[in-house]
C-alpha cells in the first residue's frame, strides 16, 4: 500500500471516528435533556396528583357531608358520589392484644397460624418422627407466627362497623378512606 493510500485510509478512519464522536456527544446531550424533561414532567404529575387527592379525598367528601349528600348531579351533568373504603391492619406492637380480643369475641377463625420447624443435617429421622407425631415433644425449636390477612381484617372491620357493632378501631389500625368519584 502506498503512502497516499495509507493517508487516505487514515483520513477516512479519522472522519468516521470524528462523526461517531459527534454523534456520541449529541446522544449524550439528548439523554441529558430528556432526563431533565422527564424529571420536570414527574414533578408536574406529582403536583396534579396531590391536588386531585386534596379535592377527591378531603374537600369534596367534607362538603358533601356538610350538605348531607352522598350523591349529587350537577347542573352541567357531572355525577358525584362519595365512596368509603375501610382498611385495617393490626399494629405489630399490639398484635397479642388484638388476637386476644378476636378470641374473646369468638372471631378466632380470622387468625391464621404458620408453624415452621428447622432440622439440621442428619436429622431426617427426627423430621419424619415430628411430622408423624406433631404433638410429641421432640425438643426441636420451631417458630409459631399468628396473623390475620389484611383483606380479611378489612372485610371483618367493615362488616362490624356497618352492623353498628363496637370494635376497638385503634387496636385494628382502622383507616376510613373516603374518595369522591366524578363521572359524566
Amino acid at each position: 500500500m502506498s503512502n497516499a493510500q495509507n493517508y487516505l485510509a487514515l483520513a477516512q478512519e479519522a472522519a468516521t471516528s470524528g462523526a461517531q464522536m459527534k454523534q456520541l456527544q449529541e446522544l449524550a446531550e439528548e439523554q441529558d435533556r430528556t432526563e431533565k424533561e422527564l424529571a420536570k414532567a414527574e414533578r408536574v404529575v406529582a403536583t396534579i396528583q396531590a391536588r386531585w387527592k386534596d379535592v377527591a379525598e378531603r374537600r369534596l367528601p367534607e362538603l358533601m357531608d356538610e350538605i348531607g349528600l352522598s350523591e349529587f348531579k350537577t347542573a352541567t351533568g357531572l355525577n358525584i358520589k362519595v365512596n368509603e373504603t375501610i382498611r385495617a391492619s393490626i399494629p405489630k406492637p399490639r398484635a397479642a392484644e388484638a388476637f386476644a380480643w378476636l378470641i374473646a369475641h369468638n372471631h378466632e377463625a380470622l387468625i391464621k397460624r404458620t408453624v415452621s420447624v428447622s432440622f439440621g443435617k442428619g436429622e431426617e429421622d427426627a423430621a419424619r418422627a415430628f411430622t408423624d407425631h406433631l404433638k410429641t415433644d421432640l425438643h426441636i425449636e420451631y417458630g409459631d407466627k399468628a396473623s390475620v390477612h389484611a383483606s380479611t381484617l378489612s372485610s371483618f372491620v367493615k362488616e362490624k362497623l356497618e352492623a353498628g357493632e363496637d370494635i376497638p378501631q385503634d387496636l385494628f389500625g382502622v383507616f376510613r378512606q373516603r374518595v369522591s368519584k366524578v363521572s359524566s
